[in-house]
């Protein structure tokens, strides 16, 4: 079969043939569909994020089950499924605690395993989530992590409805969080990029104020349109004094998710004083995994 690989860091990936791969007890095999390109991977091929080369790249998967391992319903070969790259122990006092998404033993599809990019995948059965008829396999990819992460990024932030929101940076994730932040929880969006194109499409898609961050610092530029501070702020640049600029924007007793990932040491300049006196969050969220946009009925 086809595969897109990656031999080591700061190397382009190639297109490979390579054995088709069988699955093992309570694995199944997954004809990709669709399997999406993330910014992590591009952060595996510049080497910022370690993976077990040589591997498959690719987590933003979906696609049919092919075939199935021992101990698995052979009746589950040819459905449509959708696949949570994360792959828990399940033995870890988190997993063993009903919080596998902290599981402190995980193994990535596409980072410490063959992904996606490629004609198969194996996963476990259980990381393969029905997908319905009515959602084609390009959503059913995104979902996994463009969408799912978001989602759980504003769950975590426990916006109320008719909420004021900072979304920074609006890419794949952010642009995802700022349609939800309207369409699910009817916030007032402010969002915030430093790119033209970027800048240029949001008001399409419905975000109320567009805040060019190389106009200044946006942390203020938020304040001149909301006085008390934003009820909720979401960093899905992962750039550094990004999360700064964030907790800025805030009201007393807001909450600012991180979702965006940088290796740099985090710049707050925001005083230990003011974090405690106005009590201000301060969270992370990884978008490792899958959080499912339609009910969650595991294979």
């Amino acid at each position: 079969m086809r595969a897109a690989r990656l031999r080591e860091p700061k190397t382009s990936p190639a297109v490979e043939l390579v054995p088709v791969p069988q699955p093992k007890p309570r694995e199944v095999r997954v004809g990709t569909r669709v399997c999406g390109v993330c910014a992590t991977d591009l952060h595996i091929i510049d080497g910022d994020t370690r993976a077990s080369t040589p591997v498959t790249l690719g987590h933003e998967i979906a696609g049919v089950v092919d075939a199935v391992g021992a101990e698995v319903d052979s009746a589950l070969v040819g459905q449509r499924v959708a696949v949570n790259s994360m792959i828990v122990c399940g033995e870890c006092t988190l997993c063993r605690g009903g919080e596998p998404y902290l599981c402190r033993r995980p193994t990535i599809l596409g980072l410490d395993r063959d992904g996606g990019h490629a004609d198969f995948v194996i996963a476990p059965a259980s990381n393969c989530i029905p997908l319905p008829e009515a959602v084609d396999f390009a959503t059913g990819a995104m979902a996994t992590d463009a969408i799912g992460a978001p989602l759980q990024a504003i769950r975590r932030s426990e916006v109320k409805p008719g909420a004021t929101a900072a979304v920074f940076g609006l890419g794949g994730l952010g642009l995802h969080a700022a349609i939800m932040l309207k369409q699910l929880f009817r916030a007032t969006v402010i969002g915030v990029d430093s790119y033209d194109g970027a800048l240029e499409r949001a008001p399409r898609f419905g975000i109320d104020h567009v805040i060019d961050a190389r106009q200044g610092p946006a942390g203020r530029a938020i304040r001149a349109l909301v006085p008390d501070g934003v009820d909720a702020a979401f960093d899905f640049v992962g750039a550094p004094g990004v999360i700064d600029e964030g907790l800025r924007a805030l009201r007393a007793g807001g909450t600012c998710v991180a979702v965006g990932v940088v290796s740099d040491r985090l710049e707050l300049s925001v005083r230990q004083e003011t974090l405690v006196g106005r009590q201000l969050t301060l969270g992370g969220h990884s978008d490792s995994g899958i959080t499912m946009m339609f009910r969650r009925s595991s294979i």
